[in-house]
Parts: C-alpha cells; sequence; structure tokens
C-alpha cells in the first residue's frame, strides 16, 4: 500500500458509470495525497457562451454565472477525468487538492463527490444531488 503518488500513479480507461475514468495503477493508502494536478495547472474563468458545450462538463459553475475552466482544453491533466459519484473514495481540500478518503485498491476508478467543489447549489445538475 503506497503513501504516494505521482505522474505514474493513475491511468484513463472506459468509465465503469460514464465516459473516461481515472483508474488507480497501484494501492493507495487511506489519507494519501493523490497526485491528479500538476503543480503548474493553469484554470480561468470564462463566459459560459465562450466554451463549447461539449467541453462544459470539464468546468465549475461559479457564484456570478461563469464557468471555471481548465485554461488549455487540449493539455487537461488527468485530474479532469474523475467522475462523480456521492459514494466517491476520495474528498477534496480547499487549496490542498484531493486526498484518499480509504485505501484504493490497484485497478480501482476514482469517483469525487462534485458537490464538495463549492458550485453554487441552483446551477449543479441532477446528479450532483
Amino acid at each position: 500500500m503506497r503513501i504516494k503518488t505521482d505522474h505514474q500513479s493513475f491511468i484513463l480507461k472506459l468509465s465503469t458509470i460514464s465516459g473516461i475514468g481515472v483508474f488507480a495503477l497501484h494501492d493507495i493508502a487511506d489519507g494519501t495525497h493523490l497526485y491528479l494536478f500538476r503543480k503548474d495547472f493553469e484554470e480561468e474563468v470564462r463566459e459560459i457562451k465562450d466554451v463549447p458545450e461539449e467541453l462544459q462538463r470539464f468546468c465549475l459553475n461559479r457564484e456570478d454565472g461563469k464557468l471555471l475552466c481548465p485554461k488549455f482544453f487540449n493539455r487537461m491533466d488527468i485530474g479532469n477525468y474523475v467522475n462523480h459519484s456521492e459514494n466517491s473514495n476520495m474528498r477534496y481540500e480547499k487549496g490542498k487538492g484531493y486526498f484518499a478518503k480509504r485505501d484504493i485498491k490497484a485497478g480501482e476508478e476514482l469517483f469525487a463527490d462534485y458537490r464538495d467543489l463549492d458550485e453554487p447549489e441552483d446551477s449543479r445538475d441532477n446528479y450532483y444531488k
């Protein structure tokens, strides 16, 4: 069971629930920081009308009605592909990143609870609730 992750800890594969998902390549111990985003990962605020509908799912809704998106959609980090589940196996700590909520086994898909990302209640899709 590893207590550290790096750029060789995860892989993209067909998700068990929808589209593409992120899977662990080795066992990860409870509480481990998950290296899903590079330190130089950049985001920017955009008007909804300026983001193609197909890319909006990689963005977060903001209180002001705009979107917080990856700066470069053609260079997204693996963390942008983590799918939502109310029974997530990772948790988000603002300003610190993602951490394992429990031991994660090699081959297991990673899930985040998108409700932890501070999106406005009224703009969340039904599956967030």
